[in-house]
């Protein structure tokens, strides 16, 4: 991995040192950019923070055991197993019935990526600490996002959960927070989120703390 200088100083609001900290993330659409987010958040704290981190993908799709060949020259298949890399471990294909076992371990973070699957992993998500919804301003993708807003409105605690938006900048997502009441986070396009630049690493550090 390719990181920004490690900090093995990190603290929560500026005195507190942080804690065991659990990240979830859904998207409110196939496709929105989960698993983009949460392999930045995972480079972030495990690289860039010096902190042992865990990231789950809780999803039937092959993008994290493929995520294997980017380290490791392997058959077409990918890996199913888990596998280390630096201070961040990786797990394809995580069920619902292996994710206590897993937050168990002794991991500083934890990211629990539930890709679109929110309803299927509901109370996993409402445990977590930090709760991200990723979503789009594109207009022929907004509806999705304000659909799950709508949704979620009743579910208690959902107004501090973060809601993370794709394919736009700052001047756009003011005013789509305005309109939709919500504080939204641009996520800024990155080919590669192994490779963060300051612009996000100051996001990803804003949504942990």
């Amino acid at each position: 991995m390719h990181f920004l200088k490690r900090s093995n100083n990190l603290y929560r609001n500026g005195n507190k040192k942080l804690g065991r900290l659990s990240i979830g993330i859904t998207s409110a659409y196939k496709g929105a950019g989960a698993t983009h987010l949460g392999l930045m958040l995972t480079s972030c704290m495990s690289e860039g923070l010096g902190l042992k981190t865990a990231y789950l993908h809780c999803q039937n799709s092959k993008d994290i055991a493929y995520l294997y060949n980017y380290f490791h020259s392997l058959e077409e298949g990918g890996r199913r197993e888990s596998f280390t890399v630096a201070n961040a471990t990786f797990y394809p294909y995580v069920s619902s019935e292996m994710i206590a076992n897993i937050l168990a371990r002794s991991y500083d973070c934890v990211v629990l990526d539930f890709g679109n699957n929110y309803s299927e992993y509901k109370e996993e998500f409402l445990r977590c600490d930090k709760k991200i919804a990723v979503g789009s301003l594109i207009p022929w993708k907004r509806y999705y996002l304000e659909e799950f807003i709508r949704k979620s409105e009743n579910v208690i605690g959902s107004a501090d959960w973060i809601y993370a938006v794709t394919h736009t900048d700052s001047k756009a997502a003011a005013k789509g927070a305005k309109q939709l009441q919500k504080k939204l986070s641009v996520i800024p396009y990155l080919e590669d989120p192994f490779y963060l630049s300051s612009e996000a690493m100051n996001i990803t550090k804003s949504i942990i703390y």
